[in-house]
């Protein structure tokens, strides 16, 4: 029995609105026809990590991990792809959420801060976004709502998950409820984002002057002496691995046709335009009712609505779903998935106009009508028969290699099991050249896993499978090259160049530092500026975390532009490979009057924000008495796409 459930037994039916609470969850759990699932890889049921006594499974990183992607793929109209994600470093951020979760909960647990099942039910009687006109809409769209969601939630799944924040949030106040700021600290942040200036930039770039400098063999010889370990060349290694080619497989597989057409046959629904339907409803509740009288009554309804009458007077009158009644019982398009099967089944089973006999759900009984209808043609065979035979060849594929590196996993413990599985399976053994970390592995390209775990064997031993681009992989290191400095004669073009850069670099900073003189005797510093033919970078006024007109970010520029006075003109600053010169047109300042109207949101973001803070120190210290492992194996192949 969910808590709704027990709610109804001591409340009677509620009127529910989801839309607004639940609308994070439909921005993540994206429908799936909004864009095809990814398939990735990976058992569901293999732990991915654990954390303390408690598990992460694949099946549960991927749920997590395909609705941030459908939902980044929502907002981008589709153009995010799971590449992109990883490059992003989103898989691990997903994952790193997943386990702070569940070192919260644990740590929750362990203080005995909990939330009661009444708790749960009175945040949702309570909360405003779950009213329309002040009144629930119904069990019928609470239950819609959730069945939208990709995957589906049922209401006991959705009750844990909003108990889980809540607990969470409880802990938070718990832990952090002491911390305060002091008006001085609103005073300084309100000044910090209030504060305005009007400021203008001149660069004098190194790669500006770098045009008739020269570098003497002297110069080159010093600066290589003074700064030798800036040009060493870093450790390499060089790999002897087992490829596990996932295309050649693809390519040596073609799938009969009665595969093609028992795959076609069985996903049909994939191939089908899906049926739009418009349905309304008349709902008769069954608590405290005779069965058999409320059968009659319906069955007279249905004879009504099939006998002229107004479908939609006929709800008004009789129905006793409050939520829709006054409109004439209109559910507005409907979807597959969205209704309990005994509604859905017979309101998809109606042609346009149809009435439908009384249907009995967990709700009640429920007289449906078909007011629109369209769609339901599936594409032939022909039409999509290219398309699902390189899907049975990728899945082939896929399966095989797993397979395959599962058996070969089970057999290596040395580089010499390596060789010898491989090659009693067909495959043979190659060796790459020496790469560093960051560069491509001749036979492997670039794999970020596989160097990671290169560079942490020891010679001889092996790791594997290893997720790589082109296939699972095993590999072992056949030899280290040791990072060192090299001669002077290998690197002479490098070390030429930095000794020019930094060359010019100081007469960049010299020009800059002969024209600040200029132009802070200058009365105008604008037409000071053009008439040494320099280049002036202005903007409106700007706050602080701003860009710099011409600068761009930089902490430092940004601090000496704030501490300046309006009309005044810096001494150069250095900002990378540059020396800058600002001056401050104007200055906004922060008055005390929008801080009086400010100041309790302000108090309540500052005092957030440092709970916030606090919150994550105390969980990182939680983590250290907590065992946390992350099988980056199976991390790789859950992620991969």
């Amino acid at each position: 029995m969910t808590m709704l459930d027990r709610m109804r037994r001591h409340k009677g039916w509620l009127k529910w609105s989801l839309f607004l609470v639940c609308l994070a969850f439909v921005f993540l759990y994206v429908p799936s026809f909004v864009q095809p699932a990814p398939q990735v890889t990976g058992a569901l049921g293999e732990v991915l990590a654990t954390v303390g006594p408690q598990e992460i499974t694949v099946a549960e990183f991927r749920a997590e991990y395909l609705r941030t992607l459908q939902g980044y793929q929502a907002q981008a109209g589709g153009e995010i792809t799971a590449e992109i994600l990883q490059s992003m470093g989103i898989d691990r951020q997903i994952l790193q959420q997943m386990i702070d979760r569940h070192v919260a909960l644990q740590e929750a647990e362990r203080l005995n801060v909990t939330v009661s099942d009444a708790e749960v039910i009175e945040q949702i009687r309570t909360d405003p976004s779950l009213q329309r006109n002040g009144q629930f809409i119904g069990e019928t769209a609470y239950t819609q709502l959730l069945r939208t969601l990709n995957p589906p939630m049922t209401a006991a799944q959705y009750e844990e998950s909003l108990r889980q924040s809540l607990t969470l949030g409880r802990l938070q106040a718990a832990l952090t409820n002491w911390i305060t700021v002091t008006d001085e600290d609103v005073q300084q942040e309100h000044v910090r984002r209030n504060e305005k200036i009007r400021v203008s930039s001149i660069s004098f770039r190194a790669d500006d002057f770098l045009e008739g400098i020269e570098a003497s063999d002297n110069d080159i010889a010093e600066l290589f002496e003074q700064n030798s370990v800036d040009y060493t060349v870093p450790e390499k290694r060089r790999l002897r691995f087992v490829l596990i080619d996932v295309q050649a497989l693809k390519e040596s597989f073609t799938p009969s046709d009665t595969d093609v057409q028992a795959y076609y046959d069985y996903n049909v629904d994939r191939y089908t335009e899906p049926v739009s339907l418009t349905a309304s409803h008349i709902l008769l509740r069954t608590e405290g009712k005779d069965p058999v009288e409320l059968q009659t009554q319906a069955e007279a309804i249905v004879a009504e609505a099939r006998g002229g009458a107004d479908f939609a007077e006929l709800a008004s009158q009789y129905s006793e779903d409050e939520g829709t009644k006054e409109n004439g019982g209109d559910l507005g398009p409907i979807s597959p998935g969205q209704m309990v099967p005994e509604f859905e089944g017979a309101a998809y089973a109606l042609e346009q106009g149809e009435i439908s006999d009384p249907i009995s759900s967990m709700f009640g009984i429920h007289i449906i009508k078909a007011t629109e209808r369209a769609g339901g043609a599936s594409q032939p065979l022909a039409d999509v028969r290219d398309s699902i035979i390189d899907l049975l060849k990728q899945e082939s594929a896929d399966e095989r290699a797993g397979a395959l590196a599962q058996a070969m996993a089970a057999e290596i413990t040395t580089a010499d099991d390596m060789d010898a599985s491989a090659r009693r399976r067909g495959l043979e053994p190659q060796e790459s050249g020496f790469a560093a970390p960051g560069e491509p592995i001749l036979g492997l390209g670039f794999s970020s896993a596989v160097t990671a775990q290169a560079f942490e064997l020891e010679q001889g031993e092996v790791a594997g499978p290893i997720q790589t681009p082109t296939g699972p992989a095993f590999v072992t290191v056949t030899d280290i090259q040791p990072s060192f400095v090299p001669p002077i004669g290998d690197v002479e073009d490098r070390v030429r160049d930095d000794v020019i850069r930094r060359k010019a670099f100081t007469v960049a900073q010299q020009q800059a530092s002969e024209m600040a003189t200029i132009l802070q005797a200058a009365e105008d510093f604008t037409q000071a500026a053009e008439a040494e033919d320099l280049e002036v970078r202005s903007g409106d006024a700007i706050t602080r975390g701003s860009a710099v007109p011409g600068v761009g970010l930089n902490t430092t520029v940004e601090a000496m532009a704030f501490s300046m006075s309006a009309g005044e003109t810096s001494d150069p600053l250095l900002a990378g490979s540059s020396a800058v010169i600002l001056h401050v047109h104007e200055r906004e300042e922060a008055t005390a009057a929008d801080l009086e109207i400010t100041q309790g949101t302000l108090r309540g973001e500052l005092i957030a924000e440092r709970q916030r803070q606090f919150f994550e120190a105390y969980l990182e210290k939680v983590k250290m008495r907590i065992a946390i492992d992350v099988d980056m194996n199976v991390f790789a192949q859950a992620a991969s796409v």
